[in-house]
């Protein structure tokens, strides 16, 4: 399996013409390039540099000059892919949940989220006001709340179908809102837009199935 820094050290052997000075550029000693450089040139079973007798210069082969311009691609695609990849990895989609809307409802709706979207969650509590506050200035970029509100020019909101709560046999909550709101100018990316996507199609299937399995008041006659 050819070895991204076994590349390096080609491609630099390439443009210094020096195992010495590769050597002291990557801070290793002379074997390890060499042996790099070998296994180089049984992966590919051919001759990559030539050498003098006497090793004082080195060229590269005509194989070797291929290797050269592949390399170099290599090096650089698999340094955009880890760069891409670690910022993927930073992503973070930061969501409040009202108090109840953390106990009774977000259960349900994280059982229709995938392990990869936990990745990218940081969840806090908060009320409505903390919620709105943080969601104004961007320190959020998503709530789920379960009181009114008035609405901003930046924020979406869109109402979740949802149960009455009974708490006992013969008490049930006042009728509230649960509302799913979000700074549609902070999820521009395509990471956090994909993570707002999973997030919003979990409460619409929950909404629609999960939701009818909490403890609910009363049912409308005929239902």
């Amino acid at each position: 399996m050819m070895r991204i820094q076994d590349l390096q050290y080609y491609l630099a052997l390439a443009e210094l013409g020096s195992f010495s000075k590769v050597s002291k550029q990557f801070k290793v000693s002379q074997p390890t390039v060499s042996l790099a450089m070998q296994r180089l040139e049984k992966e590919l079973g051919t001759e990559l540099i030539w050498r003098d007798p006497g090793h004082q210069q080195l060229a590269l082969t005509h194989p070797g000059r291929i290797l050269q311009q592949h390399a170099e691609q290599m090096v650089n695609h698999y340094f955009l892919a880890e760069e891409e990849i670690k910022k993927e990895a930073e992503q973070k989609l930061v969501l409040l949940l009202s108090e109840l809307a953390e106990l009774a409802y977000f259960p349900a709706i994280q059982e229709h989220l995938s392990d990869h979207f936990f990745t990218h969650l940081q969840q806090r509590q908060a009320s409505t006001e903390e919620a709105l506050q943080a969601l104004k200035v961007g320190q959020a970029d998503a709530a789920i709340l379960t009181s009114s509100f008035p609405i901003e020019e930046k924020l979406v909101a869109e109402e979740i179908p949802h149960p009455d709560l009974q708490l006992s046999e013969d008490k049930v909550l006042p009728a509230f809102p649960l509302t799913f709101v979000y700074r549609e100018d902070r999820l521009q990316g395509p990471d956090l837009t994909r993570i707002l996507a999973e997030l919003k199609a979990a409460i619409a299937t929950a909404s629609a199935r999960d939701f009818t399995l909490i403890s609910k008041g009363n049912k409308p006659s005929g239902v």
